[in-house]
């Protein structure tokens, strides 16, 4: 097993020069740079604008600024904000923990809504609560993630007045707030990963029925509840974990809309500013990291498949 992971990781480094090649091609295709925007409000003469983009490293060929940012990279150096001069990657580590916290808690909230849902579909196969679960979970997953929050802004914060529609409160300082503000983003999320969750997991379930070892344990008088929980859902846990696995990594692409419309600042909402005002530092280390990530969590969904069913070999996957 430990042979088979280390190929993976090794097989990911030609993955991650190629993305970051193409993210860095793309983005320097953009119209402007950060250069123009700076000298933007100022009103600045073309002299100054060809000094500054000098100064900043843009007129360089655009080879030799990607192996320049490839160099610095695999230093550990992100470099720094064109506009700011912050550090990269003090602004990832000032980011980082709210995309975290709403990563996890949509994580969370998806698992228990989901799992739940799919097991009483599988239970109640075929009668209406089955049918109504099943067209909510349809709906769900066609319902754009910027739509349900909109619509959960305006009747929870404009009609109602329960929550706050923007704004960011760290759980250290007040858990409440935290908690308040942070509760609409994280269903938002949770929603579109519950859905195709709930289907996969009555999909599963209902597979499982239909194997020997349910028949057998019936036959041996174990109660419903005990061939559901303990048999027939643990055996159905792995397409339930690759399906976890597949909307967690789309899901961090809707972590960029969800921070953007409520105002959260993670690093998708910073990401977000950053492609506007062509801060091509501060967009490629959020890019990698965010890269590495899903490559990490791909990692850990296959080494999560030894434990739940050892049949299953990492070398052979």
């Amino acid at each position: 097993m430990f042979n088979s992971i280390i190929r993976k990781v090794l097989l990911t480094i030609p993955l991650l020069l190629l993305v970051s090649v193409i993210m860095f091609s793309v983005i320097n295709m953009l119209p402007g740079n950060a250069a123009m925007v700076m000298l933007g409000d100022l009103g600045g003469s073309v002299e100054q604008l060809e000094q500054l983009e000098d100064k900043l490293g843009l007129t360089d060929p655009l080879y030799v600024q990607y192996f320049r940012w490839l160099k610095n990279f695999l230093s550990g150096n992100l470099g720094s904000s064109m506009l700011t001069g912050q550090e990269v990657a003090k602004r990832i580590q000032e980011r980082l923990p709210v995309t975290l916290e709403l990563i996890g808690f949509s994580i969370l909230l998806a698992v228990l809504i989901g799992i739940p849902v799919g097991i009483i579909c599988a239970v109640r196969r075929n009668k209406p609560i089955d049918y109504i679960l099943s067209t909510v979970s349809m709906v769900g997953v066609g319902m754009p993630q910027f739509w349900i929050g909109i619509l959960f802004v305006l009747l929870f914060s404009v009609k109602l007045g329960w929550l706050p529609a923007s704004g960011f409160t760290k759980f250290s300082v007040d858990a409440v707030k935290n908690l308040r503000v942070m509760l609409m983003p994280s269903v938002t999320l949770a929603l579109s990963l519950a859905a195709p969750i709930a289907r996969q997991t009555r999909s599963a379930i209902l597979d499982t029925l239909n194997q020997d070892y349910i028949l057998t344990a019936r036959a041996k008088g174990q109660s419903e509840v005990k061939i559901y929980l303990v048999h027939a859902l643990r055996n159905a846990l792995v397409p339930v974990i690759t399906a976890i696995t597949s909307q967690i990594n789309s899901m961090i692409g809707g972590v960029f809309v969800i921070e953007t419309l409520f105002l959260l600042p993670g690093m998708g909402k910073s990401m977000v500013d950053a492609i506007f005002q062509r801060d091509y530092p501060i967009v490629m280390g959020i890019a990698m990291i965010v890269v590495m990530c899903i490559v990490a969590i791909n990692l850990i969904t296959d080494i999560l498949y030894i434990f739940i069913d050892p049949r299953i070999s990492l070398g052979k996957k």
